[in-house]
């Protein structure tokens, strides 16, 4: 990888601290450092998602790879727009979906890459889960570097713990960090707290919920990991810095 990764987030439900940005119902962050730049998700709407990423200053030709964790609008639905902006890139799609929409993805100019059951490699560095069944069926990324060892999910609907457990695997000796959508807003405390205590003991020392985690969920996982909780909302960044190395 290059010297350092940078994650920010380009679409997300909570306020941002930048007024440029628009909030809106999804999720997507843009990765950078690695091989390949790359966005997680589209959020739901093309010209939100445009608007966010002109405002953060990223040119939507410099991604070369977009990753859908799974077929929800609040996460695919930004995607044609952007693929108006910039055709040029590879889109990993979870396996399961339908020929049609693949065909659409490529009748805009992108690579569709089917993504199946197995653990795939984007680039050095970078690992997709493979498509996990759940109530909806999702892919999840995981960036590893000599440091420390990232998750990102959409909204974790095979759950947040079947899907850090998976991935977990990779470089497995590394901290870890959890982040994006954990799928708990209408999860009851106790579990909540369970989740938590699963999560620590599979090596995750990071948590950064949003989007679909639930306020119970942020407010008990700030409990829970003190200041390893890190705030994340639309236009946030996290670094190498921010993990403590």
């Amino acid at each position: 990888m290059k010297n350092g990764f940078r994650i920010t987030v380009a679409y997300d439900n909570h306020m941002p601290q930048n007024k440029a940005l628009k909030p809106s119902w999804g999720f997507a962050c843009v990765v950078e450092g690695f091989e390949k730049t790359i966005l997680f998700d589209t959020g739901t709407s093309g010209s939100i998602l445009l608007n966010n990423l002109a405002a953060l200053g990223i040119d939507p030709a410099q991604i070369d790879t977009v990753i859908i964790s799974h077929g929800d609008w609040d996460h695919i639905g930004g995607m044609w727009s952007f693929l108006d902006a910039n055709p040029d890139v590879e889109v990993y799609l979870p396996g399961s979906f339908s020929k049609h929409l693949m065909d659409e993805v490529r009748s805009h100019g992108a690579r569709v890459v089917p993504v199946g059951a197995d653990k795939m490699s984007v680039c050095p560095g970078v690992v997709l889960s493979g498509e996990m069944e759940g109530p909806r069926n999702e892919q999840a990324t995981l960036l590893h570097t000599k440091n420390q060892r990232i998750v990102i999910t959409g909204c974790a609907h095979p759950g947040i713990v079947a899907i850090t457990q998976r991935l977990a695997k990779t470089a497995p000796d590394l901290p870890m960090l959890v982040m994006g959508g954990f799928h708990l807003k209408d999860s009851p405390a106790e579990e909540i707290e369970r989740i938590a205590g699963e999560l620590e003991y599979l090596g995750t020392r990071w948590v950064a919920p949003t989007h679909c985690s639930g306020e119970q969920a942020e407010a008990l996982f700030a409990k829970y990991f003190g200041t390893c909780c890190l705030p994340l909302y639309l236009g946030s960044v996290i670094t190498d810095r921010e993990l403590g190395q």
